[in-house]
């Protein structure tokens, strides 16, 4: 494939390493309130004395946390805004349903091609045409 064509899918990929950044944060958070909820069970196998008398340090991490999914939260929603605006500017019909099914679903090629109906080579076509009709800028 050419450069262009892979600066094009990598730019498409934008909104689903945006959910993923997320997604980790998210864990992040439910570990540390996991951590929180259950101190003495560590991960070292050593018993740990229970600190509760700091919960300043806890409500610290976990409002940085928070603030961070709530950047993270809004970066997505811009990117996802973003892809579908150019999405639907470049591509019509098919071609579009390929692309947002895909980059914004985030949606597997199979699944793709069990719920349009069509064969893996169409989907594929389908996208190869898409892409060359793409517009970054």
């Amino acid at each position: 494939m050419g450069k262009e064509t892979e600066e094009k899918k990598e730019y498409l990929r934008g909104y689903q390493r945006a959910k993923k950044r997320e997604r980790l944060i998210m864990e992040q958070i439910q570990q540390l309130r996991m951590d929180k909820m259950f101190p003495c069970i560590q991960y070292d196998g050593m018993p740990h004395v229970n600190n509760n008398s700091d919960l300043s340090e806890y409500m610290e991490k976990l409002d940085e946390l928070m603030e961070k999914l709530g950047k993270e939260k809004l970066e997505s929603v811009k990117k996802y805004t973003e892809i579908q605006e150019r999405i639907k500017a470049s591509t019509e019909g098919d071609e579009r349903e390929v692309l947002e099914r895909h980059y914004l679903m985030g949606k597997t090629w199979d699944k793709i091609i069990d719920e349009m109906g069509y064969s893996r080579t169409s989907v594929f076509r389908i996208h190869g045409l898409a892409l060359k009709k793409f517009k970054i800028k």
